[in-house]
């Protein structure tokens, strides 16, 4: 949000401000021997400081509603902007630690035989993930919390609770 965001709410204001001005000066009639007409001029002015006042917090209201809001924004953002860092930080050092394994791995059966402990470690943060998942989903929170919480993508957690759903299903037909 820019600063013409907020200028535009005060023109349109200044806007209907000069409106209701013209319109009051176009009305203007001469001064007769008439007391009513003094008086109703008076009422009319009133009126128009009680309706430029009303219009003056509305413009406050509404700057301070969209302030508030673009701060809400710009936080989220922020702590969006955090935990995507932090999760490039993790994968540049997983992939960099994958590349000094291979430079370190002589032989290509080494290779077969770290596969499988590699394939263990995996397993064991799946088997975490998805237990983390359930448990966020028993407290009540929504998939698109879970996503956000465990650092995973919405899909990602739709297919953990469509595949536990086809297990359950599974478990009790038989």
């Amino acid at each position: 949000m820019d600063n013409m965001d907020v200028v535009y709410p005060i023109l349109i204001g200044a806007g209907m401000i000069s409106m209701l001005l013209a319109f009051v000066i176009k009305k203007k009639q001469p001064v007769d021997s008439f007391s009513s007409i003094p008086t109703q001029r008076t009422t009319d002015k009133d009126e128009l400081e009680k309706s430029v006042q009303r219009l003056q917090k509305q413009v406050k209201q509404e700057t301070n509603l969209l302030a508030a809001e673009w701060q809400e924004m710009r936080a989220d953002l922020l702590e969006d902007i955090a935990s995507l860092r932090k999760r490039l930080d993790n994968m540049e050092e997983q992939w960099q630690k994958g590349e000094t394994h291979k430079q370190e791995a002589p032989m290509e059966t080494n290779r077969i035989e770290a596969a499988p402990q590699i394939q263990e470690v995996d397993m064991l943060a799946l088997r975490e993930r998805y237990r983390r998942a359930f448990e966020l989903s028993k407290e009540g929170l929504s998939r698109d919390e879970i996503a956000k919480r465990l650092g995973a993508g919405r899909g990602e957690i739709d297919l953990i609770f469509s595949l536990a759903d086809r297990h359950e299903r599974g478990l009790a037909d038989a």
